[in-house]
């Protein structure tokens, strides 16, 4: 498991926005040197505006979360390339991602950390290399307060072929699901467990991985919602989930660049970070496990309230 480190207090706050902006233009002057097409013109990217959305420099407490909406247009020239990018001090990588259409609009939902500060930059590219970035910055609130966690003890999923536990679980519900039932409750299905060769996963419907291992009429091929919750491995200790009392624990944990959409190589008494579809963070313990198809997985799990 990886050991956690502290980004808080590494930039100097009054700087950070200028930071963000000279960093990431200069990388990518390198990563972009190809020469673009003569006389092309950028594609035009703007925030979204509408009620719900935020779209320039806020202050939030810790855990606070907004949505980020973005609205991408080609002039002349397909969109390529979306990038999201998170700075405390250095720019990384939250998502890189391939396409080739004429237009983006993407929203994106952000739980603040305990940063002092952080810049979000998004970025996309078209087929003759242009590209456009925006970019805002988050500052963290002198009352933040932590908030209050719900607690869901003792999770049974089965894996694929457990033919006594499904494999797929409502956190809205709280309730196990097999395949066919599941597919009756797209939209509230959050956690997938399943064994794939010699590897005990969780993930979700919407990672990619997963079709394969949940075919027929009602597999997730043939779903229309497929929700995203991503996962990371910790270095947190099994008895501190059993003591949260508030989501100070969980928010230590997040990391949004080291979130993927799957948890590999699930092992008992691994703690996993995880970011469920409508933005809320939490914690899984894992208590017990039965490798195999037909196995099962016990966990613990935590998540903010709100």
């Amino acid at each position: 498991m990886k050991q956690r480190t502290n980004a808080t207090g590494i930039l100097l706050s009054r700087y950070v926005k200028i930071n963000i902006s000279v960093f990431f233009s200069l990388v990518l002057l390198l990563l972009l040197s190809c020469k673009k097409e003569p006389g092309s013109t950028p594609p035009k990217l703007v925030f979204l505006t509408d009620s719900g959305y935020v779209s320039q420099d806020t202050t939030l407490a810790v855990g606070q979360k907004i949505r980020v909406g973005i609205d991408a247009q080609g002039a002349g020239a397909n969109i390529t390339y979306f990038h999201i990018g998170w700075n405390t001090g250095a720019e990384q990588t939250v998502l890189d991602s391939g396409m080739n259409q004429p237009q983006l609009t993407y929203t994106y939902s952000i739980t603040k950390t305990a940063s002092e500060t952080e810049g979000w930059i998004f970025l996309v590219m078209d087929r003759d290399r242009n590209f456009s970035t925006i970019g805002l910055t988050l500052f963290k609130s002198s009352s933040s307060q932590y908030g209050p966690i719900r607690s869901y003890p003792g999770i049974l999923l089965g894996a694929q072929t457990n033919p006594e536990a499904g494999s797929f679980f409502s956190l809205i519900a709280n309730h196990r699901y097999f395949l066919d039932e599941a597919f009756l409750h797209q939209d509230s299905i959050d956690l997938i467990y399943y064994f794939d060769q010699y590897d005990a996963t969780l993930s979700s419907p919407a990672e990619a991985d997963a079709p394969a291992i949940f075919g027929g009429p009602t597999g997730l091929v043939n779903w229309t919602v497929k929700n995203e919750t991503r996962y990371d491995t910790t270095g947190i200790a099994p008895d501190a989930v059993d003591l949260a009392t508030n989501d100070s624990l969980i928010l230590a944990a997040y990391e949004p660049v080291n979130l993927k959409r799957k948890a590999k190589f699930v092992q008992p008494g691994m703690v996993i970070s995880f970011k469920d579809p409508a933005g809320r963070l939490g914690l899984i313990l894992v208590k017990e496990l039965v490798p195999g198809p037909d196995g099962y997985l016990l966990m613990d799990l935590i998540i903010q309230q709100n």
